[in-house]
């Protein structure tokens, strides 16, 4: 007999599909898919649809990939499409400045801005969080990497965002690292140091997103993030339409009717096919070295070109703790690693 548990607070879905699996798409998401899912996402139990470049507003570059659409494209598309739920947008500082793309970005209608920052960085996104919050839109920290960061740390630094004026915080694990476990202990600490509402972001490479994903929400978070048909970097994230079936079926959550969660997993399986994430050997390594999930296919593609064992760049990225946007150094240490052997 199945027990099924009644979660207390409200429960945020945040789906990903359209940013993290931009990644996958190797940011070449067009404006027609755009349109074609945000009009499904529309009429399902999703609160937010995260869109644009896999590294946020204005991260198109040849560093980590130009994308097929602008900015202002892809975000004018999905606000059209959008009319009853929320559309919401990553940015990292480094990559994006407040206004040469968060200020445009607002003014195409984005509803929510997500700063990212590295975890244990997070005063680099002050100035973001600032001026989301002064133009009057919603802003929340997202804190990646996060297996990089001690739980101590973790609570350090969810605080200040809290203190920036960061309406939630995020962690992100960014790697595909935890254990449903690890999930529960730092989520834990956060909800008990801090007033903001908690959310968390899944990777699969260990296969265990949809079971990190309800760790989270049974630790206390209220935000939790998925992707359809599990479209995104690496192992891609927690499946959206199966995360969204487990917690109408055991959490009793109303996200409606589950059938748009459907029809928004077969248009991915459709128009991605061949870009469909999966858990491989490869990103087990990755996870288990605690490296960025987005650098997959620059891993694959140069130990396919220098003939190179990829565990073993995999783990030197590990171990020289590479962190997301320094994809201009795989190329080195993988030389460095071929003069070795």
């Amino acid at each position: 007999m199945t027990t099924t548990t009644t979660l207390t607070a409200q429960i945020t879905v945040y789906d990903v599909t359209l940013r993290d699996g931009n990644h996958a798409l190797r940011h070449q998401a067009s404006r027609e898919l755009v349109r074609d899912y945000c009009q499904l996402a529309d009429v399902s139990g999703v609160d937010y649809v995260e869109v644009g470049h896999g590294n946020g507003i204005g991260a198109s570059s040849a560093l980590v990939g130009f994308s097929l659409e602008t900015d202002e494209v892809l975000l004018t598309t999905a606000r059209e499409a959008l009319t009853r739920k929320k559309l919401a947008v990553h940015c990292i500082p480094g990559f994006a400045t407040v206004e040469r793309d968060v200020l445009p970005a607002l003014a195409n209608g984005v509803d929510l801005v997500r700063i990212g920052t590295h975890v244990t960085e997070a005063d680099t996104g002050a100035k973001h969080l600032t001026a989301v919050r002064e133009a009057g839109r919603e802003a929340v920290s997202v804190l990646m990497m996060s297996h990089m960061a001690t739980i101590e740390r973790l609570v350090e630094e969810c605080t200040k965002v809290e203190g920036f004026g960061a309406q939630a915080v995020v962690l992100m694990d960014s790697a595909g690292h935890f254990s449903p476990a690890d999930v529960t202990a730092r989520i834990s600490a956060i909800v008990d140091a801090v007033g903001i509402d908690v959310g968390f972001h899944a990777h699969n490479n260990l296969g265990v997103g949809i079971a990190n994903a309800l760790a989270a929400l049974d630790a206390g978070a209220t935000i939790v993030d998925g992707s359809s048909a599990a479209l995104g970097a690496g192992a891609g994230n927690a499946q959206l339409e199966c995360l969204a079936a487990v917690l109408v079926q055991e959490y009793g959550v109303d996200l409606g009717e589950l059938t748009p969660f459907f029809r928004m997993g077969s248009l991915i399986a459709e128009r991605a096919a061949g870009h469909l994430p999966k858990t491989t050997s490869s990103s087990v390594i990755s996870a288990l070295a605690g490296v960025f999930s987005g650098y997959a296919p620059h891993v694959q593609a140069i130990a396919e070109e220098l003939n190179l064992e990829p565990a073993l760049l995999w783990r030197e990225l590990g171990a020289r703790k590479v962190v997301a946007g320094q994809e201009s150094i795989i190329r080195e240490i993988a030389r460095d690693l071929m003069d070795l052997s």
